[in-house]
């Protein structure tokens, strides 16, 4: 899809009718074709929010910006320099100056004191959790439509995200999604025609984020971030959890990893789409582990 008929699209929704969400959108539109730089996108969309925040609205508008940036990379994030760019937006916003009230005070999201505008992107983890990386159950689908066709989407997210892992200024969730994904994508057996529907999924985004980020991930592993051993795990359907000895990055887990990736290489009912990028998969973290 075009940049044009995502934005003729990302408009229509009714609660992105007011006019800052329209110029939001407008300004996105001339970033991502390359006609002003991030920073000045950043200064033009802070500046039509700036105003609402002071005003103290609740839900922040803020939240449907974010939303906007999640709809982008969902659409267009499979190509890197859309990514890229969307990145830049952030890192730009995040390196505004503070939006203050009346009395100097940093601005928070209504309700709560965790992140101030701009510098925390309150908000973002959130909404890129919920709009960007969630896809709908196979329940959802029974009245119409496919589940299937929610691939595209979410590998185009997980292009986004495994990017914002290397190049992102601010936390925003991105190890918690990448340790999901491939929780999904490769810790499950693949044995049956709905596993492998699963695998057809799960796993091109799960090696997305080893052949985008995997010198980032070796070194969540390499310091155990977040783990937590014995915690339990989310797997499609509830089917068995092969891995099983629980949550967060380690070096055993990341030699598990490689070895799923290898054996998915060679099983015989995936497609070969799904087993080429397993392998490639495979053959990066052995470059980043050597």
């Amino acid at each position: 899809m075009s940049v044009d008929s995502w934005a003729d699209t990302a408009r229509r929704y009714d609660y992105r009718q007011r006019t800052e969400h329209q110029i939001a959108i407008d300004t996105i539109v001339t970033l991502l074709k390359g006609h002003i730089d991030a920073k000045s996108a950043a200064d033009t969309i802070a500046s039509n929010y700036e105003p609402l925040l002071k005003q103290g609205l609740n839900p922040s508008p803020v939240a449907t910006l974010w939303d906007v940036i999640c709809d982008a990379a969902r659409v267009l994030g499979n190509r890197k320099e859309i990514a890229a760019r969307l990145i830049g937006l952030l890192n730009s916003i995040s390196a505004l100056k503070d939006v203050t009230d009346d009395h100097g005070n940093a601005i928070t999201p209504p309700g709560s004191s965790v992140g101030v505008y701009w510098r925390d992107l309150p908000e973002l983890t959130m909404v890129f959790r919920e709009s960007g990386m969630d896809i709908e159950p196979m329940e959802y689908f029974k009245e119409g439509g496919s589940w299937d066709d929610q691939a595209v989407p979410l590998l185009n997210a997980t292009t986004f995200a495994a990017m914002y892992l290397v190049d992102g200024h601010k936390p925003i969730g991105m190890p918690f999604h990448a340790e999901v994904s491939l929780m999904q994508g490769i810790e499950v057996p693949c044995d049956t025609p709905e596993q492998q529907r699963f695998a057809n999924m799960y796993v091109p985004p799960a090696a997305t984020w080893i052949l985008l980020a995997g010198a980032s991930i070796y070194q969540l592993c390499k310091t155990d971030y977040n783990r937590k051993d014995g915690a339990p795990g989310s797997t499609p359907n509830n089917v068995e959890w092969l891995w099983g000895k629980g949550r967060g990055y380690s070096l055993e887990r990341w030699n598990f990893w490689r070895g799923r990736f290898s054996d998915l290489a060679r099983t015989q009912n995936l497609s070969d789409e799904i087993k080429n990028i397993a392998s490639q998969a495979a053959s990066a973290m052995e470059k980043c582990g050597s």
